[in-house]
């Protein structure tokens, strides 16, 4: 009988916004095979799908995989790939001083995500009305391609927008907003002034992020430089 190899998982992480400690294994062969087509076919929405795939896959704890946002996400997949490939990744930096291009070799096992001490969910955005947020949802997002395939157009904003509000609250009701139609929560977002959707923007805008520190010397002027690397996954 062939014997099965790696299936036992050899190392730990925490996800940051379930604050959650689980058990994962490197990636193998064929989902590395799938992350490859995914990612050479240019195609964002089956790219995140197989990265997810590959993060269910090697995670042998059980943990709330639909409540994962998106810098979950990329947190976990960094630390996959860095004991499946490699802790090592190469990246041009420009030196703050002379602009020259340096490459330089950066450990993606020292990735942090900045979340805040205190999360503040409830916007209020008028008198006695209250929009409670969340973070964009993975899963969400994959069902809606739009958001991922042209996040910068007005409509896709909107839908965004729409995903991350939990519920409305006034004086005497809350209403949850899962159980609405979606055009009726679009209304309610056309309707906002420009001041109040740019509270609720606001919240989006500040989701916690994936990043790592790194100092360097500049090959060209020797200038010491301390750099913030972000969207760490785009270097893959």
């Amino acid at each position: 009988m062939i014997p099965k190899l790696n299936d036992k998982p050899q190392y730990e992480m925490t996800i940051p916004s379930l604050n959650q400690t689980v058990r994962f294994r490197p990636y193998l062969v064929k989902e590395e095979k799938i992350l490859m087509m995914a990612f050479e076919s240019n195609d964002k929405v089956a790219s995140l799908r197989a990265v997810t795939d590959t993060i269910n896959a090697c995670i042998d704890d059980e943990f709330k995989s639909n409540e994962l946002k998106l810098f979950d996400i990329e947190y976990m997949f960094t630390k996959i790939r860095s004991k499946s490939v490699g802790e090592k990744v190469n990246l041009m930096i420009t030196c703050s001083e002379c602009e020259h291009k340096n490459e330089i070799s950066v450990n993606i096992e020292d990735a942090k995500v900045d979340m805040p001490e205190k999360i503040e969910p409830n916007i209020e955005i008028a008198e006695n009305v209250t929009v409670e947020m969340t973070w964009p949802i993975y899963t969400k997002m994959i069902q809606n391609n739009k958001i991922i395939d042209k996040p910068n157009e007005v409509d896709s904003i909107l839908e965004l927008i729409a995903d991350c509000m939990v519920s409305i609250s006034t004086e005497d009701n809350k209403v949850l907003l899962k159980d609405e139609p979606r055009e009726k929560v679009i209304e309610f977002i056309e309707s906002m002034t420009n001041e109040q959707f740019s509270k609720v923007r606001k919240f989006i805008e500040e989701m916690p992020t994936v990043y790592i520190d790194h100092e360097f010397e500049c090959s060209s002027c020797k200038k010491h430089n301390k750099v913030t690397v972000r969207n760490i996954t785009d270097f893959f």
